[in-house]
């Protein structure tokens, strides 16, 4: 059962049934790239809690400069959040990757958000995916910080490439079995 699901299945009161699946070993060697341009900063700095202590998973975060979110790996869209703040992408080798635009940005309802593709959509690095209008997201009143998350990291090495500016398409993550 992916991280995606689980949260799913969170909200609607399912029962996760899958506690005792033992999950094979893997091997995954992938770089990330970034998925919007900004500044590139450690999730630790983050505002939110849950992202800051990596209880969602590991990864960084990135105050965006283009209201532009990009694929970060080819792959398939696993995940899109109702009002389109949040979107899951699930690599081509197994990894399932959240992008949270901005932080408390599900009660804005949708509004700065325009998606540009659909769940269970095959997507190419690069693919424009959500776009999103920064200047509402800060006028009212809600942080601009982008956690980019690998959420399944069990057996895995997560290694920030670059902190400080970044273009999407830049090499942001490496992920490799420990």
């Amino acid at each position: 059962m992916s991280i995606f699901d689980k949260v799913k299945n969170a909200f609607s009161g399912s029962k996760d049934e899958e506690n005792q699946v033992v999950e094979t070993e893997r091997h995954i060697e992938e770089t990330i790239v970034a998925p919007i341009d900004g500044e590139v900063r450690d999730i630790k700095e983050c505002a939110d809690g849950v992202f800051a202590q990596e209880i969602v998973g590991k990864g960084v975060m990135i105050i965006p400069s283009l209201g532009k979110v990009f694929a970060p790996v080819d792959g398939k869209v696993s995940m899109i959040a109702e009002t389109g703040h949040a979107i899951g992408i699930t690599s081509d080798s197994g990894l399932e990757i959240l992008i949270h635009i901005g932080l408390d940005t599900v009660e804005l309802q949708g509004k700065p958000f325009t998606s540009k593709t659909t769940i269970n959509s095959p997507v190419k690095k690069g693919d424009l995916l959500i776009e999103f209008n920064i200047d509402d997201i800060k006028n009212s009143g809600k942080e601009t910080q982008s956690p980019v998350i690998i959420t399944n990291t069990d057996g895995l090495d997560i290694e920030a490439v670059k902190f400080g500016p970044i273009s999407h398409q830049e090499d942001l993550l490496k992920v490799s079995s420990n």
